[in-house]
């Protein structure tokens, strides 16, 4: 994807549509998202679409990837959870 969020990465137009589109699931309405599990932890951010009026192109994007980030003071989803602790080296 380019870096201008406004620009079309299939044809280079700046013809994305503006405002709040996001993708559900279409049985529960849920949003999509994308979904990071490590070391027992489980972090999420709502996967967030552009669309292109010119061409139709539909691409991806999670608006904060810093959230999928894990942290020394994230929690295990399971608290029997064991495994090696988190080094420095996986962040």
């Amino acid at each position: 994807m380019v870096d201008n969020r406004n620009t079309c990465s299939q044809c280079g137009e700046q013809s994305i549509i503006k405002g709040d589109i996001v993708l559900k699931t279409s049985k529960s309405n849920d949003l999509i998202m994308v979904v990071r599990q490590d070391h027992g932890v489980e972090k999420s951010v709502p996967l967030r679409p552009s669309v292109c009026c010119q061409c139709g192109f539909v691409d991806f994007y999670v608006q904060d990837p810093t959230n999928l980030k894990i942290s020394s003071e994230d929690k295990p989803i399971n608290p029997d959870f064991k495994q090696r602790p988190i080094l420095e080296s996986d962040f």
